[in-house]
């Protein structure tokens, strides 16, 4: 059995900027990015085919990021997310922390900053589909 790909999206209201992000860490991490700049449009894909990675911008029209997140952790509880901002503030910091985030970062984006933190959410990814693998095959064994 091939191993999953490993699925990332990027959310950002403005289209530019979603685009810009994918491009930057597809070359720099080797995965691919799926780019959306509507937040109602990024959670149908989500629910399509949940991915598992979410890079998101805070403040977006119709839903906010977090809104997103929220709705997003609801369906699928075991994708990470990373929050992306240009508001330092102890709200937006509680709130990324309270929905379970794997980061904050905030604008202007620092790339080598963001590159670390989708090296680490694939790592942990990479780590608990091991254990599974481990799991499911002993499980065989013994049934």
């Amino acid at each position: 059995m091939l191993p999953e790909q490993y699925r990332i999206m990027v959310v950002d209201d403005e289209p530019a900027i979603a685009e810009g992000i994918a491009d930057t860490l597809a070359a720099l991490t080797g995965h691919i990015y799926h780019p959306f700049s509507d937040a109602l449009q990024a959670l149908a894909a989500y629910t399509a085919r949940p991915y598992n990675l979410v890079l998101t911008d805070v403040t977006m029209p119709g839903l906010s990021g977090f809104e997103l997140v929220a709705k997003m952790k609801i369906a699928h509880p075991g994708t990470d997310f990373i929050v992306i901002t240009a508001h330092k503030s102890k709200d937006v910091v509680y709130q990324a922390h309270i929905l379970g985030a794997a980061n904050i970062l905030y604008k202007p984006l620092n790339m080598e900053e963001l590159e670390t933190a989708v090296h680490d959410c694939h790592r942990k990814f990479l780590t608990w589909q091991g254990r599974f693998q481990e799991v499911s095959f002993i499980n065989q064994n013994f049934t």
